[in-house]
């Protein structure tokens, strides 16, 4: 290859790197960031890919084992295919992602510039977990453990107001009973009468 071709295929190649919407990162296997792209810088919580170029591949895992075990895979296999990771952005909170890892250059038969493709799964796995948790959160009988609690309170506010209003309408009372107490029994029915209409909407929400 000539030297115009090499020239032609790295401006190519930083074409590709520089406009990808993916996060594209080239570190070597001890850790310094020697370039990134922009979507890359973001995905990590970084102003620019200038300021993610300052820190080390290190900072982007919660523990250092993890990246130990990726350049041993990479020394052996020279890439990783697709996988889902979860990485440490820049002011400590975990992202997601789907990255690929690949050795893009040797010297003398070791790894020297690591490749890694990065996609920002974060939203979908915030959204898989949350409805693992709505799942978990189900009882046995299929209503979900809030809808129950809602239910039991319901029925214990509806089991004290109707203990207040039976001993108003005993048939021995309630001739002797003055006008506040039939006021009030009259305000309890009611409020017994909103709680039931509840009641039925939160089992059928809960079916």
């Amino acid at each position: 290859m000539s030297s115009d071709e090499a020239r032609q295929w790295r401006e190519r190649y930083w074409v590709l790197f520089e406009r990808n919407v993916a996060g594209i990162i080239l570190t070597n296997p001890e850790g310094r960031i020697l370039a990134c792209n922009e979507p890359c810088a973001r995905i990590f919580g970084f102003d620019s890919s200038d300021e993610m170029l300052t820190h080390s591949a290190w900072d982007l895992y919660f523990h250092r084992v993890e990246r130990e075990d990726l350049v041993s895979r990479l020394r052996t296999r020279g890439h990783c295919p697709a996988e889902k990771v979860c990485l440490r952005r820049k002011n400590g909170e975990p992202v997601w992602v789907l990255t690929s890892r690949t050795v893009a250059n040797f010297a003398d038969g070791r790894p020297e510039l690591l490749q890694g493709t990065i996609i920002d799964i974060t939203a979908e796995g915030k959204a898989q977990a949350r409805l693992r948790e709505i799942k978990t959160s189900e009882s046995t009988d299929g209503i979900p453990r809030a809808a129950g609690a809602r239910i039991a309170d319901l029925s214990q506010r509806l089991a004290t107001l109707l203990r207040c209003v039976s001993s108003t309408l005993q048939p021995n009372y309630l001739p002797k009973a003055n006008r506040a107490e039939v006021r009030e029994c009259l305000l309890a029915l009611e409020e017994m009468k909103m709680l039931v209409s509840e009641l039925e909407i939160v089992r059928i929400l809960g079916e």
